[in-house]
């Protein structure tokens, strides 16, 4: 029997001619994806691609995938990975194919994954990307951003665009954030670090860390249904704060009023002249702090 099953690995590369705005679409049911600029003109893949079970089912396969690579172009249209068609006809092997894709800056990206991590950087985008299992990691996006993730952890850092992120279950880590971010997390904790001027960020279970100095006009509004919160905030911010625990403690350092009863607490007050800007937090099960510090 161990003679007949058999894990092979195979790669391709392909070169495709491309000029202005590229559409970038990425699927693979298994494997990784990997997405960053490369130089104008063309969109460079390329492929690894393990197929395991039985040895002649295994060369057959092999075989297709190497006379027809998984690349499609339409015009400045791309799509890759798209094995779908051809999946139920392998019913006896097992394929995984990770990419590496290097495309012009000018690019958006759709990325669909059903196991894998992904990585994109340095894109004008949008970008969206959605995954059932695999951890996402993004960085130096211009455009708009749209994440769901039904479980892994999400690392994002030099946005400027609108950011969305929906995740089931695992951790998001954000810094260097330019435009608004509206964020879901059913269990994970956050991590946030020198944001823009808005923020709508709702955890049902997680703790959340916050380190930012605060733009003019901010809004922010944290929310946590089970867990800590934490913010540091810079001895210059300008901002008005609410701070309401419905079950747990407050510790508090900023030169709030604070207001406790026998099941919670809440901080309110205005930090620096001339608040703009606007901090509402708040939770039902867990801590708050407030603290002075550094970013």
């Amino acid at each position: 029997m161990c003679d007949m099953f058999h894990k092979v690995k195979r790669t391709f590369e392909r070169s495709l001619p491309v000029t202005g705005h590229v559409r970038l679409e990425v699927r693979t049911e298994s494997g990784d994806v990997a997405v960053r600029e490369g130089p104008d003109g063309a969109v460079r893949v390329r492929g690894r691609v393990w197929v395991s079970g039985p040895r002649d089912e295994v060369r057959e396969v092999l075989a297709e995938i190497e006379r027809q690579p998984p690349v499609e172009q339409t015009g400045a249209t791309l799509r890759i990975g798209d094995l779908s068609s051809r999946l139920d006809a392998w019913d006896n092997c097992a394929v995984t194919v990770d990419y590496w894709v290097e495309t012009p800056s000018d690019t958006e990206v759709q990325v669909k994954v059903d196991s894998g991590d992904v990585k994109v950087a340095g894109l004008r985008g949008p970008v969206v990307v959605k995954i059932d299992s695999g951890d996402v990691e993004l960085s130096r996006i211009e455009g708009d951003l749209e994440v769901e993730v039904d479980s892994g952890d999400v690392d994002g850092s030099q946005l400027r665009g609108k950011a969305r992120f929906d995740l089931d279950s695992g951790d998001l880590a954000l810094r260097d954030v330019r435009g608004p971010v509206r964020a879901v997390v059913d269990s994970g904790d956050v991590a946030l670090a020198d944001l823009g001027s808005e923020l709508e960020l709702s955890v049902d279970s997680g703790d959340v860390r916050l380190a930012s100095a605060v733009p003019d006009g901010a809004r922010w509004r944290i929310y946590a249904d089970s867990g800590d919160v934490e913010v540091w905030l810079p001895r210059d911010s300008r901002c008005v704060v609410e701070a309401v625990v419905d079950c747990g403690d407050l510790d508090c350092d900023l030169p709030l009023v604070v207001e406790t009863d026998e099941d919670g607490a809440s901080a309110r007050g205005a930090l620096g002249e001339g608040a703009t800007a606007r901090i509402e937090i708040s939770t039902d099960s867990g801590d708050i702090a407030l603290r002075w510090g550094d970013q």
